[in-house]
């Protein structure tokens, strides 16, 4: 292992997407094995030294920073080992919990397969996407990390190592597990409260009679050190192409999500609309990226991006399908930005990734942390919480813009602030979204979990006595309570 003290060396370890300040720690840990992770749990569970994980440091909430103790980096566990074939259609693939996601991708590429989760930071590590159950653009038709682990190696706050696969361990109907490690058997009660059906990242996973491996998934690094994951792949899609259609009616382009939704959720055709990913712009966002794009109309007032895969044989047929259904909405289909090969393919890439670029660019010149939501709601609530932010950022007069996940009703709602003032401003609006979107049968999170910086947010959706629950549930597996401090809810007094 390398230990570091050097303040001006570890510096960089003090930073993620968040715009959090003031992270600070007595050391840096880089482990080189798991047996590293394994000595430097034990020794600070004896010392009661906290421990904060960090992988590739690109999360949004602040998790991967420290307030304090050791900062215990995967960077050096980014093994990626060959690929096993489990069937025509099934592989699987272990790597280190600190492999870049982009370098899986395209060593599994390389070797006749895909690996589907896609998230929007190149530089994620695949343990730092499973610590928040990441899910990425293409999650409409791939769904998030959780669908893609096969199995964990994990290291426990006490020094203990345990291999979870999925499929092996289930709780029992009381939410009660026991599981073995290699210095005995550990038997915990998962917490009781209620967690929307649907897209979501927001508190310990809990479903009834739930697979232990999905607990760990999502919890944010406060249960356990991932050491190694076992990866699910699947075949390649053979073709694939896309587009970005600009409306001057954003309510058209909601229109627009919802009938692209309900065919492609029914599809059961291979030359049927059957959409990969469908990701929306708001005005504000597309006048964000204008000068980097000036294909964006002046009179924009929204923007959906739209992928399919498909087979070589089927590919004209699927595009015509899609023109088809874009002219239906009005729309010039010579105003739309069709990808058809793999270069085009990577310029959507690179503006679909544009915009929280500029909006980190932002957040880094003004030194204030950024604000921005992670909600998701039940498809036929979309519409009224897209009004619901739009009536309070315009009341507000602040700095604001909107894109996400549409597809699932998953949307990114930012809000800028240049002053503290602004900041508190934009917290308290950030409040009034989560209760709403809970309201409406959603969550507070549905892709980047809680953190350090939303705190407020998970209680708004799971009650004081669900955090409660989730305290008590993490004593059980941290008894020392060292791990994590402060992800997800505030450092527990004991």
């Amino acid at each position: 292992m390398i230990i570091k003290t050097n303040q001006d060396f570890i510096q960089h370890y003090f930073e993620d997407s968040s715009g959090m300040l003031g992270a600070h720690a007595d050391q840096l840990i880089i482990a080189e094995s798991a047996d590293d992770v394994i000595k430097v749990m034990k020794e600070s569970c004896l010392k009661k030294t906290p421990v904060t994980v960090v992988g590739g440091a690109t999360g949004v909430t602040g998790g991967c920073l420290a307030f304090g103790g050791t900062i215990l980096s995967t960077e050096k566990l980014n093994s990626i080992e060959p690929v096993k074939k489990i069937s025509e259609y099934k592989a699987l693939l272990k790597t280190g919990a600190g492999a870049f996601v982009s370098d899986i991708k395209k060593f599994v590429l390389d070797n006749g397969w895909l690996y589907p989760p896609d998230p929007t930071e190149k530089n994620a590590t695949v343990g730092g996407n499973i610590s928040t159950n990441a899910s990425g653009g293409r999650g409409f038709k791939y769904g998030a990390t959780r669908d893609y682990i096969n199995a964990i190696e994990i290291v426990f706050p006490d020094g203990s190592f345990s291999k979870i696969e999925r499929g092996c361990i289930f709780a029992d109907d009381k939410g009660e597990v026991i599981f073995n490690t290699d210095i005995g058997s550990k038997k915990i009660k998962l917490p009781a409260y209620s967690l929307p059906e649907i897209k979501n990242a927001t508190g310990y996973f809990n479903r009834k009679n739930t697979d232990l491996i999905d607990v760990f998934i999502g919890s944010e690094g406060t249960l356990g050190v991932i050491v190694s994951a076992e990866l699910i792949l699947i075949k390649p899609f053979e073709a694939m192409f896309g587009g970005i259609i600009f409306f001057e009616n954003k309510k058209k382009s909601w229109d627009f999500v919802a009938e692209v939704r309900n065919i492609s959720k029914g599809c059961n055709e291979k030359n049927g609309i059957n959409a990969m990913s469908l990701e929306y712009f708001d005005k504000n966002a597309l006048t964000l990226i204008k000068k980097d794009y000036p294909v964006i109309p002046d009179n924009v007032d929204a923007g959906i991006l739209f992928e399919q895969d498909c087979s070589k044989n089927n590919y004209d047929v699927i595009l015509d399908k899609w023109i088809k259904l874009i002219e239906k909405y009005g729309i010039d289909i010579n105003k739309v930005w069709f990808a058809t090969n793999e270069k085009e393919q990577e310029e959507f890439r690179k503006f679909r990734h544009k915009i929280p670029e500029r909006v980190n660019e932002l957040v880094k010149k003004y030194k204030i942390p950024k604000v921005g939501t992670d909600i998701a709601v039940p498809h036929d609530k979309l519409e009224e919480i897209i009004n619901f932010c739009e009536d309070l950022f315009n009341s507000s007069k602040l700095t604001h813009l909107t894109f996400g996940h549409i597809g699932e009703s998953h949307l990114h709602a930012n809000l800028i602030a240049s002053t503290k003032q602004e900041y508190e401003k934009c917290r308290q609006l950030y409040l009034e979204i989560a209760k709403k979107a809970v309201t409406l049968g959603g969550t507070v999170s549905a892709e980047h979990g809680i953190g350090k910086t939303k705190h407020p947010f998970a209680e708004a959706m799971l009650g004081k006595e669900g955090i409660e629950e989730m305290r008590r549930f993490k004593l059980s597996l941290d008894p020392c309570n060292i791990l994590g401090q402060n992800n997800i809810f505030k450092k527990i007094d004991q």
